[in-house]
């Protein structure tokens, strides 16, 4: 196959309608579609930031929830150790001083036992005569 100069005419309008075709091909389909792609992927990507961000704001609320949770559990242990502390200590003093009035009341019924005991005795003392002296008369049969 040789080469004819009217050959070199066409491959040069190929050539020709090839770059005509590119540039129009290139600023009205090429460009604007790399430019939609490059937008797209822009979004996309500020978007997966934006999420990114969001998810680790809510990482950040979550530990700072838990955090609260944790010192309120423990302010809450803190206050139910410090009311069983209270309640511990009113028992004791609650016991205390019903030990104190038992003894208290178990002294003076002693003191009022001994005291009847004593005063029946003076009592039994003087009458121990008198009941002499009638079983005396009552045996003998006559006043003594």
């Amino acid at each position: 196959m040789e080469f004819e100069p009217h050959h070199l005419h066409l491959i040069l309008a190929q050539i020709a309608i090839f770059v005509v075709l590119w540039v129009v091909l290139k600023r009205f389909w090429f460009d604007p579609v790399a430019a939609l792609l490059s937008e797209r992927t822009r979004r996309s990507e500020g978007a997966l930031e934006e999420a990114r961000a969001v998810q680790s704001e809510a990482e950040a609320l979550r530990q700072q929830h838990a955090r609260a949770l944790d010192e309120a559990r423990a302010e809450a242990h803190r206050e139910v150790q410090e009311i069983l502390r209270a309640a511990d200590v009113e028992h004791r003093r609650i016991l205390s001083e019903a030990h104190d009035d038992a003894e208290r009341a178990l002294m003076e019924a002693r003191g009022r036992i001994a005291a009847e005991v004593s005063a029946a005795r003076e009592s039994l003392r003087n009458e121990v005569g008198a009941i002499a002296r009638q079983v005396a008369e009552a045996v003998m049969g006559r006043g003594v």
